[in-house]
């Protein structure tokens, strides 16, 4: 394959996000994770590059929470390396800026031209969003980040030690089995034995989502950092609601992780013709979800199910 002469090779890995992707839908799963590679090359065959540009779409709220987590990564980057972080209002300002210069080059489509610029989900289906709803969406990342700025969180943080931080955005991984399994930990820091990671929302929890969240910290810190589940402590920080909880995981939620995990990979590796090199089956193997609700949301919509986006669309 072309892209393996460049040294890329799509080598099969497990994530939290993967799974969940699966989990809703094995088209999607198949367009997200296989039927896009190459597209990034200006001569891919037409519909490899639309589906390398439909995955990169992002709905509003995803782009939001984006932005916010964008922010608390440079400040927070910035305090590890001693430079002093802007005042909250101009990092507002900057921001809003940002998103609007964003918006525009996104209702222009310039991702069809740049897939890595941005690309809204509402440009590319012509979703009906009014002028207000826009307006607060750009509320709602204003607030996060004035709540963030503002809060106890960010004051102990601004005051940590160097030597105790130890990541933050990074795009981490362990190995288990013969597998690799990915994740990016938001902010974590060590004070004594003990270590802290925290998890920003800027939107609602969803509760069946976060024991296996927490699971997979939980997995990585014993693996990166050989600490013991006592000794860890999940902090999920919503922005929107202003709102801090605590969270610590059990050796058993561990192990039972471990199992789920790896239920999870065999139910993958069983739509591929040859699990040690990552190729999968025929698109047409990988079913469709039938509720239109979800196909209605899916960045590959006009591509799986075409009839839907003109309904959609018509008045």
């Amino acid at each position: 394959m072309k892209s393996e002469a460049f040294g890329f090779k799509n080598d099969f890995s497990w994530s939290k996000t993967r799974d969940e992707v699966f989990r809703t839908c094995p088209r999607q799963y198949w367009f997200n994770y296989y039927g896009y590679w190459n597209g990034w090359f200006e001569d891919a065959p037409e519909r490899t590059r639309q589906i390398y540009v439909l995955k990169n779409l992002r709905n509003r709220h995803i782009w939001a929470g984006e932005k916010v987590h964008e922010c608390i990564e440079r400040s927070l980057n910035n305090i590890r390396r001693g430079i002093k972080v802007l005042p909250v209002d101009e990092i507002v300002s900057i921001t809003i800026d940002q998103m609007r210069a964003e918006f525009r080059s996104s209702r222009l489509r310039n991702y069809l031209k740049n897939p890595k610029s941005c690309a809204l989900f509402e440009h590319e289906y012509a979703t009906q969003v009014s002028d207000e709803e826009w307006k607060e969406l750009a509320q709602h990342v204003e607030i996060c980040l004035r709540n963030f700025y503002a809060s106890d969180i960010f004051d102990g943080l601004k005051s940590h030690s160097r030597e105790g931080w130890l990541e933050v955005e990074e795009f981490s991984s362990f190995q288990l089995d013969d597998f690799r399994v990915h994740l990016v930990i938001d902010c974590a820091i060590k004070e004594g034995k003990d270590i802290f990671i925290y998890d920003w929302k800027t939107g609602k929890s969803i509760p069946e989502d976060l024991p296996l969240q927490l699971s997979c910290y939980a997995l990585y810190a014993l693996e990166k950092w050989r600490v013991s589940p006592e000794s860890l402590m999940v902090i999920e920080y919503n922005l929107s609601y202003n709102k801090a909880t605590e969270f610590s995981v059990s050796q058993a939620d561990a192990d039972d992780m471990k199992g789920y995990i790896r239920g999870s990979v065999k139910d993958m590796r069983s739509l591929l013709t040859d699990p040690e090199d990552n190729l999968p089956l025929e698109e047409e193997r990988f079913s469709k979800v039938e509720d239109n609700r979800i196909s209605l949301r899916c960045n590959f919509l006009k591509i799986c199910k075409p009839h839907l986006v003109k309904n959609s669309q018509s008045p």
